[in-house]
């Protein structure tokens, strides 16, 4: 009877004891979280400026180092392609040589005497020229017309003055079988700079692509600093709590210790991650060259809502518009002119000089000008290959194998451009039930971290099931904001391939003329 009533007591006690630790238990995370409200509310408020992925893009465009380099080679290009257009307008030329002052003793030939003998000359000469030309795109020839004027005065025993004019001469040089230099670079040079605008655009979406990849690592630092600001709140919490509990006997002393652990790691994990969190922004700062307000804080993109490329629609505005596809139609062009400029440069040689002036010569100015004679000439030059033991012949077959090796080449790598292409757009299409599955794990891994958080304080799990639980909410975080970073990346990929807004439905265009102003 005295067993059964002491048995009582002690059940009794063991209840009242689990009771009145629940009420403790109650009461504890109240006040905390009244303490951690009243800091909130009376804490000063700092104002953050949320920074989009579009802002960092748009300050990527603008101020980085890349943008101005792209710029530069841009600029290239366009001076080129003018230089090749002014090439094909006529240019004027002036030349002069207005004193020439000659005093010397010279050799000469005394026909009287028929030798050679040592004579003493005193002169000054004066010259100038002016000259036009113009070079025939079609045909490769050469077009001048000039006009000279030269004087000459003796000194010494005979003295005298003399002019000699050429008022008006016009000439043309034409090679007949010649390689037509003019001709190829008609072709090449648009396409040239045609390849320069769509380079810097390219180049544009290559900055995108380091945009997004800093932007990213921004965001995943300053979510991993996040996350160890709760973890050293909830560590802190959770050990003094393991502190109460275990001075009523509910766990070990180990568990006591691993708790104090967590907290210690928990600091260490803190200032961790500030310091990364600082070196990521300093060097998304570097890139875009623009001081990020010290509150600033990313907010991460969406998805593009209802957006799957086609393949075969990317792949057709990638032939328009990328230009590694353009080059590669240089490179065809150019394999031809290359073996047409061996085989004309190894063949017989005919070209046609011709040329009709005006000239006279005169002792005074006046007189130089008047009656002028006639000045015709015309020359027929040919170079006929007899004999070279098979050099010429050697060297226009080996063009043609080069040739053709180009063409394999090319088709190679327009081959493997295609397959990139696809991969890339296969798996941008793929990546959005990436994004929504690594999103969703987030939130349950969440969730379930809170769950057994409350489970550990009710003394239902153990320490090692609240760390499993705080990890795998960790990784599932990450996890997600990397899974958003590949999407952003793949689709910026797929729109530097292609040159093609899919989000606005346009091609990607740029106004070159303020380029070049700025």
């Amino acid at each position: 009877m005295l067993r059964n009533k002491l048995n009582n007591l002690f059940v009794i006690e063991a209840r009242f004891t689990h009771v009145l630790f629940q009420i403790t238990l109650v009461i504890y995370l109240a006040l905390s979280n009244f303490k951690v409200y009243s800091q909130h509310v009376n804490a000063p408020v700092q104002i953050k400026e949320n920074f989009t992925l579009t802002n960092i893009l748009d300050l990527a465009a603008k101020n980085s180092l890349d943008a101005v380099k792209a710029k530069q080679e841009y600029s290239v290009g366009y001076w080129e392609f003018k230089s090749f257009k002014s090439s094909l307008l006529p240019k004027v030329n002036l030349s002069l040589q207005p004193l020439t002052y000659n005093r010397s003793v010279i050799q000469r030939y005394d026909s009287q005497q028929n030798i050679d003998v040592y004579r003493s000359q005193q002169n000054l000469n004066s010259f100038a020229n002016l000259s036009a030309t113009q070079n025939i795109r079609a045909t490769g020839a050469s077009l001048f017309l000039n006009s000279t004027l030269n004087r000459l005065e003796n000194y010494g025993d005979l003295a005298n003055e003399s002019y000699n004019a050429k008022p008006f001469s016009i000439g043309l040089i034409q090679p007949l079988m010649a390689f037509n230099e003019f001709k190829w670079q008609h072709k090449t040079a648009p396409l040239e700079y045609e390849k320069a605008q769509q380079d810097f655009i390219y180049e544009l979406q290559t900055i995108n692509l380091k945009a997004v990849k800093l932007f990213f690592r921004w965001a995943l630092a300053n979510k991993k600093l996040e996350i160890a600001e709760e973890n050293k709140v909830s560590s802190q919490k959770l050990f003094k709590m393991g502190k109460q509990r275990y001075d009523i006997g509910s766990i070990e002393k180990d568990d006591l210790l691993n708790l104090e652990l967590d907290v210690y790691n928990a600091n260490t994990n803190l200032t961790q991650n500030e310091q990364d969190l600082e070196k990521t922004k300093a060097e998304l700062k570097l890139f875009l060259r623009y001081d990020l307000p010290s509150k600033a804080i990313p907010e991460l993109p969406e998805l593009i809502s209802e957006l799957q490329i086609d393949i075969n629609e990317a792949i057709n505005y990638a032939n328009t518009n990328n230009p590694d596809i353009l080059n590669l139609k240089l490179r065809k062009i150019k394999a031809l002119r290359d073996l047409d400029q061996v085989i004309k440069e190894n063949r017989f040689d005919l070209s046609l000089t011709a040329s009709y002036g005006l000239n006279q010569q005169a002792n005074t100015f006046n007189a130089v000008y008047g009656n002028f004679l006639e000045q015709e000439m015309v020359a027929i030059q040919l170079n006929i290959p007899i004999l070279d033991w098979g050099e010429r012949k050697g060297t226009i077959k080996t063009a043609k194998i080069n040739k053709e090796v180009v063409a394999i080449e090319l088709q190679q790598e327009e081959n493997s451009f295609k397959q990139n292409i696809t991969i890339k757009i296969n798996a941008f299409n793929l990546q959005k039930e990436l994004v929504l599955g690594a999103l969703r794990t987030s939130e349950i891994s969440r969730e379930s971290y809170k769950i057994t958080e409350k489970r550990f304080l009710s003394g239902q799990v153990d320490l090692l099931n609240l760390s499993s639980s705080r990890q795998a909410w960790q990784l599932a975080t990450e996890n997600y904001i990397q899974s958003l970073q590949n999407y952003w990346a793949l689709y910026y990929e797929v729109q530097q391939l292609t040159l093609y807004n899919f989000r606005s439905k346009h091609h990607l265009k740029q106004d070159f003329n303020v380029i070049l102003s700025n």
